[in-house]
């Protein structure tokens, strides 16, 4: 098993938890960028990537990488966090939508190295799943997932076990199709197969 991150205290992280799993001798983790892998053509049945794409100064090439590095029939799993559409009104499609092209033209009003953050990007589900067919990938499965926690100014509107079983809730709403809350999940998370 290969683990790659591009932050060298997340490779030492997983090498220890790795360490004290028993797991050292299968588990291979390296310092690696996603727009430029190590590895060879076609090395891989499946790639796992979380928590990374919002983060990626090019998705494109970035996928083009993954793709390059399945095996034909391989998979990919990959997930983008999003605004939480349920309890932000902002993060409504036609809203967010209009917000990234502001923010896209601040962003270019703004010189790149007067930023002190990296940049991140929340992407609508149709924009990762275009991405990912542009790079030669089927989806197979998406969904959306995560509601909650539930809190207005840094205050819990309910007591966990209450939170909990309304995210529980919600979220069988959302798979079973209802609408407005398939798609409010604050994590958009796809499944894609190399053609």
């Amino acid at each position: 098993m290969e683990a790659v991150d591009h932050a060298p205290a997340m490779i030492e992280l997983t090498k220890r938890h790795a360490r004290q799993a028993g797991m050292d001798t299968r588990v291979h983790a390296a310092v690696e960028d996603v727009h430029e892998l190590s590895f060879e053509d076609e090395s891989f049945d499946l790639v796992v990537s979380l928590g990374v794409i919002n983060w990626l100064h090019d998705l494109r090439r970035a996928l083009s990488e993954i793709t390059r590095v399945l095996k034909l029939g391989g998979y990919a799993v990959l997930n983008s966090a999003r605004a939480h559409a349920l309890l932000n009104p902002l993060a409504i499609p036609a809203v967010e939508s209009v917000l990234e092209r502001m923010k896209q033209e601040f962003e270019r009003a703004i010189p790149h190295s007067s930023r002190s953050v990296a940049p991140s990007h929340m992407y609508l589900p149709k924009e990762i799943d275009q991405y990912l067919c542009d790079a030669g990938l089927t989806i197979v499965k998406s969904t959306n997932v995560g509601f909650g926690p539930f809190r207005i100014l840094n205050h819990d509107m309910f007591p966990y076990q209450s939170g909990v079983k309304i995210q529980q809730k919600l979220q069988q709403y959302a798979d079973s199709g209802y609408p407005i809350l398939r798609s409010a999940g604050g994590q958009y998370i796809a499944m894609a197969r190399k053609k």
